[in-house]
């Protein structure tokens, strides 16, 4: 085994007067001297692993020193195995029972054009990868039994997951299962909570979500095992699960860090967690909720210097920024963004507040929950646990005389009145409503009770979004719509548009990041009579399109056309 030699660091801790600790071991030396974590951290991470039973790589990940790649690029140097590129499909003349391959986590890969990385075997041969680099009597058994075989490395999670998939594992039997609801005293939950194994599997499934760039995080309870899946572009991926034993130490450790109360399991609860992965701060909301097989979990990471707030970057239209920035520039009147949760209403809201925010402004919100922190504006937390509701506190926002007010969202009639009443009485009103379409918020306005003539006289803009998946510039390709989907849609006959394929640049999805499509409807004169005279949303929307309204779904065939999405993506989240 190569050595990366530290005597660099050694002098310098010389020089500075004090004997420096022993290195712990080849993997320290090899990241300190690639400056990719200190002499002090790695030193700590060693005493946690001899207290832990846990390798010193796993430990420096979760402390954050490195990441899973800085890793297992530091034990391809060390060892000379090259790391698994993900590409490959198991080979199924292994020479192994499944029962072995399993048990010692080697996943055989059938070579073809390269599938381990640099070092990858020839076409037809096959690569053992494996997931502890450290482990040299695996690694000497394998090369013993398969002469002259090529072995990689790659971190446990993916190999497991694609092992499972493969072979097509069994649940255990209902008789050798064991219920959630087990541990049913709460100092044994407590107790499970912080055992070492439970806080490194939340701390590995929590960093996983993070590397992944999912959204959420879902823990879903059945009677004889777990499913864990990942939101990621909003399509969810299922990975490696907990053992049902393991899930109720798992619970108790989530709402440990949370702040939540282990010992209930009969009724929702929600808190936040802050967490760091990797040098990465993020804040997530947990919430939970009882089911017939226990506790159902569901994480939302928000990092915060992910999102970008600014208009002009979230990725809309011309024409809808236009409008949206002709509305925020008025002193009074209503401004609603509609869609369904995760849809990206809050961002856009963000970030037109961000467009206004001047110092001369007072500007007063009130969310649940306060998602980005923003100087400039006043931030309030609605806790309806204590009575601080939507409504109560906008009674007392408006004795401090704000300009701007900024509602999380419009849930009930006395929210929907008290908005209403502000706009008309000289305060420019935001908020977000849950509704298909822009112009189905007048409809839901009236549901709860708002007279038509106070909405047509407060409104000054709706707006309805959806988030699609971007399409991998990578591996898309051009082919013909079908003349009967052209015909439906609208589209000119011979119309073309991109297809997804999937490459390794995105995970063979074929998709990479989100974009907004939205639409916009500036109230003017013309459109306060019609929503006092038409009965119908689908009135409305008739007389909008005559003046130019454009719907999302058109808004997304376009960007469709220019290669940034595909129609089916389109069609899937707006309609």
């Amino acid at each position: 085994m190569a050595l990366s030699p530290i005597n660099s660091v050694t002098r310098l801790l010389a020089r500075r007067g004090g004997v420096p600790p022993a290195p712990p071991g080849p993997l320290a030396e090899y990241l300190i001297g690639a400056g990719q974590a200190g002499l002090e951290a790695c030193t700590h991470a060693a005493a946690l692993a001899a207290r832990s039973g846990r390798g010193l790589g796993q430990c420096l990940i979760d402390m954050g020193v490195v990441s899973e790649e800085q890793l297992f690029e530091a034990y391809a140097h060390l060892t000379g195995l090259p790391v698994w590129n993900g590409r490959g499909e198991i080979a199924d003349d292994s020479g192994f029972t499944p029962e072995f391959l399993i048990a010692n986590r080697i996943l055989p890969i059938a070579a073809r054009g390269g599938a381990a990385g640099p070092e990858a075997a020839r076409d037809g041969e096959i690569t053992y990868v494996v997931s502890d680099p450290e482990d040299r009597g695996l690694v000497a058994m394998l090369r013993r039994l398969v002469p002259g075989c090529t072995v990689a490395i790659h971190p446990e999670a993916e190999i497991v997951f694609r092992l499972e998939n493969h072979f097509e594992l069994e649940d255990r039997a209902a008789e050798e299962a064991q219920t959630i609801n087990e541990a049913s005293s709460v100092e044994h939950l407590k107790d499970l909570a912080l055992e070492a194994p439970i806080i490194r599997q939340v701390n590995d499934l929590i960093a996983l979500g993070v590397r992944m760039g999912a959204s959420d995080i879902h823990l879903e309870p059945s009677r004889a095992r777990v499913e864990l899946r990942y939101r990621v572009d909003g399509v969810l991926h299922n990975r490696p699960a907990p053992s049902i034993d393991d899930y109720p130490g798992i619970i108790s450790r989530v709402k440990i860090l949370a702040q939540l109360d282990i010992a209930e399991r009969r009724v929702p609860q929600d808190g936040r967690i802050n967490f760091r992965a990797a040098g990465k701060s993020v804040d997530i909301r947990v919430s939970t909720i009882p089911t017939a097989f226990g506790e159902d979990v569901a994480l939302r990471l928000l990092d915060q210097k992910k999102q970008v707030l600014d208009l002009d970057k979230l990725g809309f239209g011309g024409p809808f920024i236009a409008n949206l920035r002709a509305a925020l520039k008025h002193s009074h009147g209503l401004i609603l963004v509609t869609g369904p949760t995760g849809s990206g209403k809050s961002t856009c809201l963000y970030s037109g507040l961000r467009d206004i925010v001047d110092g001369r402004t007072k500007i007063i919100t009130v969310e649940d929950p306060i998602e980005y922190e923003i100087s400039g504006l006043t931030q309030i937390q609605a806790n309806a646990e204590i009575g601080l509701t939507f409504a109560n506190v906008l009674r007392s926002i408006l004795r401090h005389d704000p300009d701007v007010i900024f509602i999380g969202e419009i849930r009930d009639r006395e929210t929907a009145e008290i908005a209403v009443q502000s706009a008309l009485t000289g305060h420019l009103v935001l908020s977000t409503i849950h509704t298909n379409s822009a112009i189905g918020a007048i409809d839901r306005l009236v549901n709860m009770g708002v007279p038509d003539f106070l909405i047509a006289s407060s409104l000054l803009a709706l707006t309805g979004q959806r988030l699609v998946r971007k399409l991998c510039t990578h591996c898309r390709r051009i082919e013909d719509v079908p003349d009967a989907v052209a015909e439906r849609l609208g589209l000119a006959a011979g119309s073309q548009t991109y297809a997804a394929v999937g490459c390794h640049e995105c995970g063979n999805i074929g998709y990479r990041g989100r974009m907004p499509i939205g639409e916009i409807l500036a109230i003017d004169g013309a459109m306060r009579n019609l929503i006092l005279t038409e009965r119908s949303s689908e009135g409305v929307l008739t007389a909008a399109r005559a003046a130019g309204f454009r719907t999302m779904v058109e808004d997304g065939l376009d960007r469709a056309a220019e290669g940034q999405t595909t129609i089916e993506e389109v069609l899937r989240v707006a309609r």
